[in-house]
């Protein structure tokens, strides 16, 4: 008797939870200086070519060098250096927390405090996680970021991509 009663109320939660779910992911897909700030960041820690997407032209288009591969290339060299593999240089980042001030409606500068474990491959960030082994660096940078073509991209000198 009482359990048909039941059934409009949880398909109205479902329906409900649904529209939210929607509306959260058209939310999300909003450009936002801290957004793509956390993005390149990523992407510069995972030593992912694609940090390239998130470079003002200022950078990307210096004629004497590709500043990404270079800078990918000096990583690579570390390592060889160190014996080890490039895969062992790549980071992954953790607690990541933005400030973002707008200097004016084009500029924006994102302070990105986080921290940065070596990320081998996903069973070594978990085991790692789990017994509390490897060192956990911390990453404090303030970064400036351009909008350009209507996205916001990092300009000047992000962390120690550019550089000898």
């Amino acid at each position: 008797m009482g359990s048909s009663s039941k059934f409009p109320k949880i398909a109205a939660v479902i329906v409900a939870a649904f529209i939210l779910q929607i509306v959260l992911v058209v939310v999300d897909r909003h450009e936002s200086p801290g957004k793509a700030a956390v993005e390149f960041s990523k992407a510069y820690f995972k030593l992912n070519k694609a940090m390239e997407k998130r470079l003002c032209s200022e950078i990307t288009e210096d004629g004497e060098s590709d500043v990404v591969s270079d800078y990918l290339y000096r990583v690579a060299d570390q390592a060889k250096s160190e014996g080890f593999d490039v895969s062992w240089m790549k980071m992954a980042l953790l607690h990541i927390e933005t400030e973002t001030q707008m200097v004016d409606d084009n500029v924006a500068e994102v302070r990105i405090n986080c921290n940065r474990r070596r990320a081998i491959n996903p069973v070594f960030a978990l085991v790692a996680k789990i017994f509390r082994l490897g060192e956990t660096y911390t990453v404090e940078e303030t970064l400036t970021l351009v909008k350009e073509d209507g996205l916001w991209k990092v300009c000047g000198e992000p962390f120690a991509l550019i550089g000898g």
